[in-house]
C-alpha cells in the first residue's frame, strides 16, 4: 500500500506542477518523509524532480528561451550543490538533546530541527 501511495502522490504532483512549474517538493517531500528517513526522502524527491524535468524538457524544451534557461539553470545547479553539502553537514551533527518518555528513547537532531 505504501508503494501505491508514494507513486500516486508523485504522479499527481508531477501533473499538477507541469502547468505551474513549481510545488512538486512541497507536495512530495512530506509524503516521502512519512515513509523514509528525512535524508532519503530528500534524495528521492530530488530524483523525482530530475525525472519530471527531463519529461518537461522532452515535451516543451524546444520552445524554451535559452537565455532565461541559463539565467535560472546555472544558479539552481550551484544552489543544489550547496544544499547537498548543507544536508550532509547537518546529518553528521550530534543530537541537540535527548530524552526518554514511557520507556522510549528520543533524540532531536539538527536536520529535523532546522
Amino acid at each position: 500500500m505504501e508503494y501505491f501511495v508514494i507513486c500516486l502522490v508523485a504522479f499527481i504532483g508531477s501533473g499538477l506542477t507541469f502547468f505551474s512549474g513549481f510545488g512538486l517538493g512541497t507536495l512530495l517531500l512530506p509524503v516521502f518523509g512519512i515513509f523514509f528517513p528525512i535524508e532519503l526522502a530528500i534524495a528521492l524527491t530530488a530524483i523525482v524532480h530530475f525525472l519530471n524535468n527531463l519529461f518537461k524538457l522532452a515535451l516543451v524544451g524546444n520552445k524554451a528561451h535559452k537565455q532565461t534557461l541559463l539565467s535560472f539553470g546555472i544558479p539552481s545547479v550551484v544552489a543544489a550543490f550547496a544544499g547537498a553539502y548543507a544536508l550532509r553537514y547537518l546529518s553528521n551533527l550530534e543530537p541537540l538533546f535527548e530524552y526518554q518518555m514511557m520507556d522510549h528513547h528520543f533524540a532531536v537532531l539538527p536536520i529535523k530541527f532546522c
